[in-house]
């Protein structure tokens, strides 16, 4: 059987809840079950009701405990046999890149399918994925047949998973390591060279051929801000494409939001001087002003980035029907605020200078750690979400 509850904005709809389930006391009034106060017999109430927090979330925690292993347990066994082929042991290097690369795009596309999902009828909850249905209502319904056969299945899939990888692993068919190898490429002597500008572009732009680098990069630097971005505008793209000029100050500030969240230690202005590693003393010995090899260095990461950005953000402007004096405030935004930032993680690149990394994820963990990076990736989307509600 099941009941409504309505009432408009401020009824006390949330309030009375809590107060039945003893999340906070009445002020006044009394709340009764089967003859018995709620205030002298929550204890007897809550047994009797079997309304049990503790075990809801003992419950929540072991599903996403397993869901979790499965996954990862799944996507270990996948990998292996993926990498165990011999097209993949002929081509290491686009066998890698296009793992990384449909990582991302299924990351991506699920982050964004969780943004366009539309809201169940008369509620705020979301609609429940098809693929995650037996998971929820593993957590809403644990003691029914089909959630009981979900838990064994993802207890199955998770130890004798474990089983499996300790077995390939003891064997030496499974080892852990790092694939990357650090290659060193020496650039050409700018004397000899007809454009200076242009061999050490062209060089600059070699650094940036490692799949795992820069999939990293792109990934926590420019999609995570954007499919943020693309969840918030899609849906509220009806009353968006109405908005006039008088709100051109309000698209400037989130020009502004959207660069904040694209920088942190993973930017690739923030790291581009140190990708240099041991040709670093070798473009110093070179006789041409270093401060102009600087400013090419700045200028070429730089307007990588920018030019990321505005291509996102001019996919969500069109995509929303944005009004052009409206996108103009946008990119201006964009633009001032990312240079700005590049800025100041190029000067913090040449303050924490790494020229004796050997894997490029020591670079994108400098000076704060991968606690620390974490922590303000995490920090930037909570400062997007916070403009988002006001």
């Amino acid at each position: 059987m099941r009941f409504g509850f309505l009432g408009h904005n401020g009824a006390g709809k949330s309030t009375t809840l809590k107060s039945l389930t003893s999340i906070i006391e009445p002020t006044s009034g009394k709340i009764s079950f089967d003859g018995l106060d709620l205030a002298q017999h929550r204890t007897e109430i809550k047994h009797e009701s079997n309304y049990n927090v503790v075990f809801a979330i003992i419950v929540a925690l072991l599903t996403l405990i397993f869901y979790l292993g499965s996954i990862f347990i799944l996507t270990s066994l996948l990998t292996f046999l993926i990498t165990q082929n011999r097209i993949f042991q002929t081509h290491k290097h686009i066998g890698n890149s296009l793992l990384l690369g449909v990582s991302t795009l299924a990351i991506v596309i699920g982050c964004i399918l969780l943004s366009i999902t539309k809201n169940e009828p008369h509620t705020t909850d979301k609609t429940v994925l098809s693929p995650l249905k037996p998971i929820f209502q593993l957590i809403t319904q644990p003691f029914s047949a089909t959630s009981l056969i979900t838990l064994l299945v993802l207890i199955g899939i998770t130890t004798g998973g474990m089983f499996i990888l300790n077995k390939l692993s003891n064997s030496g068919l499974l080892q852990i390591k790092s694939s990357y190898t650090k290659k060193r490429k020496t650039p050409a002597h700018p004397v000899v060279q007809k454009s200076l500008g242009k061999t050490l572009i062209r060089y600059n732009l070699q650094l940036l051929r490692q799949p795992s680098f820069m999939t990293q990069v792109l990934m926590n630097t420019i999609m995570m801000p954007f499919i943020f971005l693309f969840g918030f505008s899609y849906g509220s793209k009806d009353l968006i494409h109405h908005l006039g000029l008088e709100y051109a100050g309000v698209f400037f500030l989130v020009g502004v939001m959207f660069s904040f969240m694209t920088f942190n230690a993973y930017a690739l202005v923030g790291n581009i001087i140190s990708l240099d590693g041991e040709n670093f003393e070798i473009m110093r010995s070179f006789p041409i002003k270093f401060t102009h090899y600087l400013k090419i260095k700045f200028w070429l990461a730089t307007g990588i980035q920018i030019s990321l950005t505005i291509i996102l953000s001019l996919a969500i402007a069109f995509f929303i029907r944005l009004k052009i004096e409206l996108i103009l405030p946008l990119l201006s935004g964009i633009i001032l605020s990312q240079i700005a930032g590049c800025l100041y993680y190029f000067a913090r690149d040449w303050r924490l200078l790494s020229l004796n990394w050997t894997d490029p994820n020591q670079l994108l963990s400098r000076g704060l750690g991968n606690w620390g990076v974490f922590m303000m990736t995490f920090g930037s989307m909570l400062f997007g979400k916070y403009c988002k509600i006001n």
